[in-house]
């Protein structure tokens, strides 16, 4: 029976995740190829111009924004791509319950020798392999786009002082520009912790949307309900790193705890920051979030609410098909 149900969501959901991976594909390969047409002193310039309070916007360090890694990692807290990757979260989560029951089909289902916890629990471990799936494409996008994309490097020539690790650059002189290929100043292995991160985030939105799924009888009001939950904790974020007084609101947002490009840029200065905590300074002052906490807060909560879920569907009661 269970090769039945996986026969059934497959059929129910291949177009949906194959446009959405589509989706994906293209957008993260089209995002680090126009990072490409930029060289790192042309974007250092052009940062050099802006207000210093648009600095807090910036979820990293300017000084390594401007880096080819920087920038081709806030591919992954672009909100198209968040909204790809917790769409398909959404769209699944919520049919597993509350679906079956808006299209009248759940009485059909629990005819046949299936418990509700298989049910309820095949649908989950569909959804979120298929997540797994997409966010990997995502991973794969960006390596395809490092390694397909070829960048101008603008150098000016310099002058290297004996006995010393530092030179003078002559800006008075005509810049020195060359072509390289992006592969050769980005390793497509460094996205990992922001890649994990992203899938922790999608394994969050798929708890959440399946116990509201597990709790109402309508897709249409569980999708309307985990909608605008999702643009609630965005709406917080956003003002939690708008202003400083309120900086705090960010505790009370699942966005809070979403950070890829900063856990990528700690992961480079030190890989050892991917099991930490806490970020911290160097007075030993908490900076914010560490890798492994943002990553079990949203593994443990959408474990959590899966679990919680699945009780509530195996002991309601189920209206009768309209």
């Amino acid at each position: 029976m269970n090769r039945a149900l996986r026969k059934k969501y497959f059929a129910e959901c291949w177009l949906v995740w194959g446009g959405i991976a589509i989706g994906i594909v293209m957008f993260c390969w089209f995002r680090v190829w126009i990072v490409g047409e930029l060289d790192t002193a042309q974007f250092r310039q052009i940062i050099d111009l802006l207000p210093k309070d648009w600095r807090k916007f910036s979820p990293v360090n300017f000084d390594w924004l401007v880096s080819y890694l920087g920038r081709t990692s806030l591919t992954l807290d672009e909100p198209m791509l968040i909204m790809l990757v917790t769409g398909w979260c959404m769209i699944r989560g919520s049919d597993v319950v509350s679906g079956e029951l808006s299209r009248g089909t759940m009485e059909m289902l629990l005819s046949q020798p299936v418990s509700r916890g298989s049910l309820f629990w095949n649908h989950a471990l569909w959804t979120l392999s298929l997540l797994a799936l997409l966010v990997l494409l995502a991973w794969g996008a960006m390596a395809m786009g490092i390694f397909t994309t070829s960048v101008e490097e603008t150098t000016y020539p310099e002058i290297k002082i004996p006995l010393a690790s530092y030179s003078i650059p002559l800006r008075f002189l005509p810049p020195v520009t060359e072509t390289i290929a992006m592969a050769t100043v980005v390793n497509p292995l460094a996205y990992a912790p922001g890649v994990i991160n992203l899938f922790c985030l999608g394994v969050f939105f798929a708890g959440f949307s399946a116990f509201c799924s597990a709790c109402d009888r309508y897709r249409w009001r569980t999708i309307g309900i985990v909608v605008g939950f999702y643009f609630l904790n965005a709406g917080l974020k956003l003002l939690g790193v708008a202003s400083e007084k309120l900086s705090w609101v960010t505790n009370f947002s699942v966005f809070g705890f979403y950070s890829p490009a900063s856990q990528i840029e700690n992961a480079q200065e030190n890989p050892w920051t991917t099991l930490w905590l806490f970020e911290w300074d160097d007075h030993g002052q908490i900076t914010g979030n560490g890798t492994l906490l943002n990553c079990g807060v949203l593994l443990l909560l959408g474990t959590i609410l899966f679990l919680a879920g699945s009780r509530i569907f195996e002991r309601r009661d189920l209206p009768a098909p309209m």
